[in-house]
């Protein structure tokens, strides 16, 4: 029988190591918390307002790609932020919340998930998390000039996946072999995404950037295929990574020479080449 949400986890207090992001709205089955949390944001919602559903029927993922949302079984949530500044160029920010999500998965299971470029966790090459971060200028609707949404999927308790998925999918139950207590991930998922996004709002994007690059297989000396219909036209391509650029771009060595700096696309491994380096 699936298990729903009991109680909230800690509200904002001002201790650096309890301070978390909050108040937490509890959600039965919703279209999409993404949806949910910028109706809110535009409503005025303060920052760091959280909605967690039991289900989602229109969860929704990076570039519009549809994210599978069963109910009593995974964490599917959004947060209000309202950045200091412009909420343009929020790439950093994602990578930022990607390390939190990782670091808060290693905290609640001992698991260290790797991230792949720009907002996806796997575990053993499989997808069990994906982040999303709108704005106003996004295609989800109106969220209020100055705010934007962070929405997060972790698969956390799912047992099986639906054979389109199977391949590519996993969570946090299958790698461990037993239950999560999803309660306990919650709490440290909303304590690492405060610490970090306080970080990045401090001006910290460096040491961020430098922490993502550290977690991420992907970052530096992969070979990987980048392409997508988000890339504007722009013909599929296969090279080796080369870390990011001072924005949080991912820098990649094309076959054939020349550094391409990539701004969206879908990050795939790629065969190796016996005459491409291991490392650019």
């Amino acid at each position: 029988m699936p298990r729903t949400f009991q109680g909230e986890p800690p509200a904002a207090s001002g201790s650096a190591s309890g301070a978390t992001f909050g108040p937490v709205e509890r959600l039965g089955s919703v279209d999409s918390t993404q949806t949910i949390a910028a109706r809110a944001a535009a409503a005025g919602a303060p920052h760091g307002a959280v909605f967690v559903a039991e289900a989602q029927t229109a969860g929704r993922g990076r570039h519009g790609h549809a994210w599978a949302s069963p109910p009593g079984a995974n964490l599917y949530l959004s947060l209000v932020l309202r950045p200091p500044g412009s909420v343009a160029g929020l790439l950093p920010l994602t990578l930022a919340a990607a390390l939190a999500v990782a670091d808060a998965v290693a905290e609640a299971t001992a698991l260290r998930p790797d991230i792949r470029w720009p907002n996806d966790l796997l575990l053993a090459g499989k997808k069990c998390a994906g982040i999303l971060i709108e704005t106003a200028s996004d295609a989800a609707g109106d969220i209020g000039a100055g705010a934007a949404v962070l929405g997060l999927g972790l698969n956390v308790n799912q047992a099986m996946f639906p054979p389109d998925l199977a391949p590519i999918a996993t969570s946090l139950r299958l790698a461990l072999g037993r239950d999560c207590d999803r309660e306990g991930l919650l709490a440290a998922i909303l304590r690492q995404l405060h610490r970090r996004y306080h970080q990045w709002a401090a001006g910290g994007v460096p040491a961020l950037l430098a922490a993502f690059e550290a977690a991420s297989s992907y970052a530096r000396g992969r070979r990987v295929r980048v392409g997508g219909s988000q890339m504007g036209g722009q013909e599929a391509f296969t090279g080796v990574t080369a870390g990011l650029d001072t924005h949080g771009l991912l820098r990649v060595a094309r076959d054939g020479g020349g550094i391409e700096v990539v701004a969206s696309g879908d990050v795939r491994p790629a065969p190796q080449s016996p005459s491409s380096p291991t490392r650019p």
